[in-house]
């Protein structure tokens, strides 16, 4: 992703840091009120320094009176290695530490994962279902990709006791292990597997991992709440859902986007979602509007 692109992100991430959005538009626009905002409240320099920044507006002289070479390489040389260190200066994300080392390790990822609707889905997930319920216990993440929800979800604060996220791509565990990295880290707190989510047991499911050498290892776990939010994507639906024993907590999200190929289960209303997703205790059931498609979410007990 270009650098534009990420300090939006991280903007829509975290919509009450202001401070991020006078990062942005010192990056973008050079803006030089943004630029003295993101400045310490006090600064030495000599005074034909404080003459140039004053008189001449020079941008070069603020950034010497201010002594701040990272911010200064950020804005002025587009350097974008220096964003890491600076966007850890105004939030504290392990998304940071992920995006660095893609670019560290020239890794591929599809930029669509951070697109502003997938993200602004995510938080509406997030922030829902914080209203309804904390303690999520052991989670079951369904055609989570790379699982950028699961690190939303821990950093948010949730109660969980274990996350494990399945897809059918091979390629995406281990960019899911990298943007949840520390709760990898934690005893397997979290965990990435290629399944198909059809084969899955959701009473007692028996699974394969990889350690970090390489080697192969069997989980089993029982899931608490199993989240999907890609059943736009799923083709059979139906036969899915009814695997999923009563008494367990379900988020689901799908969408109206039809244009899109791979989209092979979209609903056209919430009230047809609701319909397709039956619940014992719908605790929950809503619609974002986003510039191309609505989303759909319901929250509930099957």
């Amino acid at each position: 992703m270009q650098t534009h692109e990420l300090l939006d992100r991280f903007e829509i991430l975290y919509p009450t840091k202001s401070v991020l959005a006078d990062l942005r538009r010192a990056v973008i626009d050079k803006d030089l009120s943004s630029v003295f905002r993101l400045l310490p409240e006090t600064i030495t320099g000599n005074t034909e320094e404080l003459r140039k920044a004053v008189l001449e507006k020079n941008i070069h002289s603020i950034f010497r009176l201010a002594d701040d070479d990272e911010l200064r390489k950020l804005i002025l040389e587009e350097n974008i290695w220096k964003l890491w260190p600076v966007l850890d200066r105004y939030v504290e994300t392990h998304f940071v530490n992920a995006f660095k080392n893609f670019y560290i390790n020239e890794t591929k990822i599809d930029d669509d994962c951070f697109s502003r609707g997938q993200l602004e889905s995510k938080i509406w997930l997030t922030k829902e279902l914080k209203k309804t319920i904390n303690d999520l216990g052991t989670v079951f993440l369904c055609a989570g990709w790379y699982a950028t929800l699961s690190t939303m979800l821990f950093e948010k604060g949730f109660r969980i006791e274990k996350l494990r996220s399945f897809d059918l791509d091979p390629n995406c565990v281990p960019i899911a292990k990298i943007f949840n990295k520390p709760w990898l880290k934690d005893d397997w707190k979290f965990q990435a597997s290629t399944a198909n989510i059809l084969d899955i047991d959701y009473n007692n499911h028996t699974y394969k991992v990889h350690r970090a050498d390489g080697t192969e290892c069997e989980l089993t776990d029982i899931p608490n709440t199993i989240i999907n939010t890609s059943c736009e994507h799923i083709e059979n639906f139906n036969e899915w859902f009814s695997k999923i024993p009563q008494g367990k907590l379900v988020v689901l999200q799908s969408n109206d986007f039809f244009d899109v190929k791979e989209h092979v289960n979209c609903v056209s209303s919430i009230e047809e979602f609701v319909k397709q997703t039956p619940m014992r205790h719908l605790l929950y059931s809503g619609e974002l509007k986003l510039p191309k498609y609505k989303r759909f979410m319901v929250i509930g007990y099957v």
